[in-house]
């Protein structure tokens, strides 16, 4: 039964609400009290519970972007949404509530265990993205329809299904239906699926399962199909090439050429197109195995730096973490030797001797932490140098892939320009011949009535040779402008991105190193100093 919470206001889900939540499921004892003092740091929370919070309507969630477990049972929420900026998310609880709509999972593709017990849904429905959804419980709903089960056989990843607690369940064929439907089911509402059961399904089932399992097969073959086809178009787009493996830049060329259809009614003016399109196909085409020559050569520098940037963090972070081991254990040292000072001034007394006993302990405490954020921030800065070098040298050598590309391109479209050209050429001399037939009424001119009277103009045909020739300039300047403004996006882009990434892990780590050093200092406040009694001055009336 849903808790309906009567006589309590609503809750909204606000900053303090969240930061109490991840504090209480923190650690306890001593690292509580050091998990109170530091700032919540929402996006690396991992688990998030907020059962029981009468809590109407999910929201301000967008820190949470690392979270794989959500608890959002027992509130009164009525609606999924607002989750879609939790890609890492696994196991999702929605149960007792009031949500009548399975909606807005599309972006948790990583879901496998998904609880809407206890709610007001009717229809399975929205799942499509989750295909490594392994346990659904949707019991307790008001799910009616038997064949609306059907739809989860698009997961095939589903082990475990409760639906009992649904009108459906109580249908006579509820659990043969369901076992013969979904084969790779292994539990219902948490119990083992009866090869029994499975076995009277399929017996009376088969003709629909079989023709089922073909549309399913077919419809899987096609979409793994397209899946390809797109994945081809995108690594295209990435190389910039997309529409010139083939002859699409040349029939662009001819397909939106308003002045080029009248002087294709000439005869002979088919046979030039296609003895030109023969010519300026194979070209496009080594426009194409350029791009994605060179396009293989980026990915392979950019997969190089990659593993270079890291390699060079990675051993960083272990010196780093190496250092800070050592401080550790002298640490344990200093501090001691901070209260063993202290205690012998309290045994002996407090005087000239021992109080400066308690400074040295102390400023050598002090000297050691500023040692180690020495070295800690001097290796920082090397390496920030050093990274930022190679990402440098690495846009060098990127400046120079991308220009050579370009250069081969733009003779290659160069050609393309010659060989139109050439085209032009022949179509104004055939042109001109049909005009003198045209004007002499020659009985042999066969083409449309109304591009037979252009042809009574020698002004008019020119301008439709010229505007035809144009056109066809337009597209191909065009289509290489495109490749040339966003291949040089892509490589400033690139380079920037790669710099404000280094950027930004160099300030988050000197922020840390910061952080960590502020923090082994203030444990110099914890203790108690005692100090000689300053003198008073009797001052004489």
């Amino acid at each position: 039964m849903n808790n309906l919470y009567l006589g309590d206001d609503p809750v909204v889900i606000c900053h303090g609400l969240l930061s109490a939540a991840v504090l209480e499921q923190g650690p306890k004892g001593e690292a509580e009290t050091i998990v109170e003092h530091e700032p919540v740091r929402f996006k690396d929370v991992k688990e998030l519970s907020l059962s029981y919070r009468k809590i109407l309507r999910i929201d301000n969630l967008w820190e949470f972007t690392s979270l794989t477990k959500l608890q959002l049972d027992n509130n009164i929420i009525e609606r999924i949404e607002n989750i879609f900026y939790m890609p890492n998310l696994k196991w999702l609880d929605l149960s007792f509530n009031r949500i009548e709509k399975i909606e807005n999972l599309n972006q948790l593709i990583h879901l496998e265990d998904l609880s809407l017990y206890s709610n007001k849904i009717s229809v399975l429905e929205n799942l499509d993205k989750q295909q490594k959804l392994q346990v659904l419980s949707i019991g307790n709903n008001c799910i009616d329809r038997l064949e609306n089960v059907l739809y989860l056989r698009t997961l095939g990843a589903l082990g475990s299904l409760g639906l009992a607690g649904n009108p459906v369940a109580e249908h006579p064929e509820y659990k043969s239906y369901i076992g013969a439907f979904l084969p790779h089911l292994t539990y219902l509402d948490y119990r083992l699926v009866q090869d029994e059961w499975r076995q009277q399904g399929l017996k009376k089932h088969s003709y629909e399962i079989e023709e089922m399992d073909l549309l399913e097969h077919r419809d899987e073959f096609e979409k793994e199909k397209q899946k390809q086809q797109q994945e081809q178009e995108e690594r295209y787009r990435e190389a910039f090439v997309e529409g010139l493996s083939e002859g699409q830049l040349f029939d662009e060329m001819f397909d939106g050429d308003k002045d080029g259809d009248h002087l294709y009614h000439m005869q002979g003016a088919e046979e030039l197109r296609e003895t030109l399109k023969t010519q300026v196909v194979p070209i496009c085409k080594q426009i194409f195995d350029v791009g994605i020559e060179k396009e293989q050569q980026r990915a392979e520098e950019l997969s190089q730096l990659i593993r270079c940037l890291k390699e060079g963090r990675d051993s960083d972070q272990e010196k780093a973490v190496g250092r800070m081991d050592e401080f550790l254990t002298d640490k344990e040292t200093l501090l001691g030797d901070i209260a063993a000072a202290i205690e012998m001034a309290e045994v002996a007394g407090v005087n000239d001797e021992t109080e400066a006993a308690i400074d040295t302990a102390i400023q050598a405490y002090r000297d050691r932490c500023q040692s180690l954020w020495s070295q800690l921030m001097g290796s920082e800065v090397v390496l920030n140098d050093g990274l930022e070098e190679v990402i440098q040298e690495f846009g060098r050598n990127l400046t120079d892939m991308v220009s050579s590309m370009l250069e081969a391109t733009q003779a290659l479209f160069a050609q393309v320009r010659d060989l139109e050209a050439g085209y032009t050429e022949q179509v104004t001399e055939l042109a001109l011949h049909v005009l003198e037939k045209v004007i002499r009424n020659d009985e042999d001119v066969d083409m449309p009535p109304e591009t037979t009277e252009l042809f009574t103009d020698k002004e008019v045909v020119m301008s439709l040779v010229t505007g035809s020739h144009d056109f066809h300039l337009q597209v191909l300047d065009g289509r290489e402008d495109r490749m040339t403004s966003r291949v040089k996006t892509w490589l400033q882009n690139t380079i920037a991105n790669l710099l404000q990434e280094e950027e930004k892990r160099n300030r988050d780590r000197v922020i840390e190193i910061n952080h960590f050093l502020d923090k082994q200092r203030e444990e110099l406040d914890e203790f108690e100093i005692p100090r000689v009694p300053e003198m008073e001055l009797d001052i004489a009336p």
